[in-house]
């Protein structure tokens, strides 16, 4: 979370809650339906000429490894070079194939058959795809030993079953909702070589990826430059557009917009207070898009400071979340009350707001028996986080609590909330990205993550209950309920201040065509010169 991705993790005008509805239409109902066939792509002539992207990561990557990603960063460069049986469409969240020359759903939603396009190369002379591969890849969530923060992606797979070389069958012992949402076709779907993989090991695999996409995986410079380049040998549906793509980790938005004036950037995200330069410059064009990104300030529940639930509400009634969004943002963006965006199912639109009131929160420190009190907001060193821990900071001395801030580079952030350090820590601005499902927002609050995403250290058997319910409801009104149900013990258990979802604001050269999903999220494979 989720990254990241969790996975996908989420590194903003002022697309209101009509303009996310808008732009997510038709989510809030996509059950996976009985069967399903996803249609061949048409492959495309490839562009002539020597052509190189060059495009920001908000950090470095960490681990592209599809079973342990630890960010959107590494979803960015792993998927042009790895792929999966499908995947989502340029621009859209319709599944087509990728390596899949057809897949279809049983009528109960217990098994999926598909046929894999014959011929498909590895990289690096590895030999053919075949079934060995897609199986590998799949139950290797599976095995308890891997823990794997993503297993939860085939959270009721029991087996992929090998026909032949290119025939396989994937088997259920229930049925999975998010299957054709948030596994399938993004990085829990991908397949790896196992040829490779039992060869290098997972520790190598992590920064040295190898796979059979249109890209090949060519140079890591840590915390200087992630290179693909173009695959001579790919004959599948996306065939690659540029010679090499450069990536280039640039944590703080400011920042990436100096390197794209500068020419130094082909594409880029950008704050939601510079869109307003970047549409009135010719020199470029900007891209606004609602996400499904969600973004908070954390609570640990277990931290001596903060167990008393008196002491978390007194901080959550003095937090002026409108100021942060004013400051932060120029007041853009809606105040978000919930972890599932608008145009989700499961969005919980009767969620509560809470307005700032100091009187009440200094009678809940009262309470609490506290005078003061002395915290730690830990947060990734960029503008947007810093802006919101300095209106935080202010808001709480009214109560007297001092809060000092804690700023860390992007990869040292995204290490505290796992291990032995992961329990002291007490406040933290977090934001993680998800896909289009329910489940994506709220499996990283179970209580078997606790020390990997759930940094709050909230653990609700009622919670954990209800989302194993979630994944196996192929009902959408039976399934929206329990959301709102998990959302509202969550809510209850005062662990977490809601900021924003945002929305997705880039930048980019009129000289490139980029590709996202609606909610902004970009897929490299599909960006290609105007």
């Amino acid at each position: 979370m989720k990254r990241l991705s969790r996975r996908d993790f989420l590194k903003l005008t002022g697309a209101g809650s009509a303009g996310a509805l808008l732009g997510l239409s038709g989510l809030a109902s996509r059950s996976a339906p009985a069967t399903f066939a996803a249609a061949p792509v048409a492959a495309t002539p490839e562009p002539a000429g020597s052509k190189i992207l060059r495009v920001q990561l908000y950090g470095d990557v960490q681990n592209m490894d599809p079973a342990f990603q630890i960010s959107n960063n590494d979803d960015m460069v792993s998927s042009c070079v790895i792929s999966g049986l499908v995947t989502y469409a340029g621009n859209s969240y319709d599944v087509v194939n990728d390596l899949a020359e057809t897949i279809k759903m049983s009528a109960d939603n217990k098994s999926a058959d598909f046929k894999l396009r014959e011929g498909v190369k590895w990289h690096n002379g590895y030999g053919e795809v075949t079934t060995d591969d897609v199986k590998y890849s799949y139950e290797r969530y599976l095995d308890k030993e891997l823990k794997s923060p993503y297993a939860g992606d085939w959270a009721t797979l029991d087996h992929v079953q090998i026909v032949d070389k290119y025939n396989g069958k994937i088997v259920f012992k229930e049925p999975f909702a998010p299957l054709w949402h948030s596994t399938l076709p993004v990085i829990s779907g991908y397949v790896i070589c196992k040829k490779y993989m039992e060869e290098v090991g997972r520790e190598k695999f992590a920064t040295n990826i190898m796979g059979c996409g249109p890209y090949l995986f060519s140079e890591w410079r840590p915390k200087e430059m992630v290179i693909v380049k173009r695959n001579p040998d790919y004959q599948g549906p996306f065939p690659p557009k540029w010679d090499e793509i450069h990536f280039l980790p640039i944590p703080d938005s400011k920042a990436a917009e100096i390197a794209l004036e500068a020419g130094e950037l082909d594409w880029t995200r950008i704050s939601i207070s510079s869109l307003d330069r970047f549409e009135s410059n010719a020199n470029f064009k900007v891209s606004k898009k609602p996400t499904l990104y969600y973004r908070w300030i954390g609570l640990n529940v277990e931290n001596p400071k903060l167990k008393d639930i008196n002491v978390r509400q007194a901080i959550r009634y003095a937090t002026d979340v409108p100021g942060i969004l004013q400051a932060a943002y120029g007041g853009k963006v809606d105040q978000e009350t919930g972890m599932i965006a608008p145009g989700l199912l499961g969005y919980w639109k009767d969620a509560p707001k809470y307005e700032r009131d100091v009187a009440k929160a200094k009678d809940l420190m009262k309470k609490a028996g506290v005078e003061s009190l002395d915290l730690r907001i830990d947060t990734e060193d960029t503008t947007e986080y810093r802006t919101w821990c300095e209106v935080l900071q202010q808001n709480l001395l009214e109560i007297g609590i001092n809060l000092t801030i804690n700023p860390m580079d992007s990869s040292s952030f995204w290490e505290i909330g796992a291990g032995e350090q992961a329990k002291s820590l007490e406040l933290f601005a977090q934001a993680y990205s998800m896909e289009p499902d329910p489940s994506w927002a709220t499996m990283w609050f179970t209580c078997d993550e606790i020390d990997v995403w759930n940094w709050q250290r909230w653990c609700s058997a009622d919670y954990d209950k209800l989302h194993q319910q979630g994944l196996v409801t192929m009902d959408d009104k039976a399934r929206e309920q329990i959301y709102f149900q998990m959302q509202k013990l969550f809510d209850d258990a005062c662990q977490a201040i809601w900021i924003t979802h945002s929305i997705a604001a880039q930048a980019y050269s009129p000289a490139i065509k980029p590709a996202t999903t609606p909610h902004g999220q970009p897929q490299m494979r599909f960006f290609e010169a105007a």
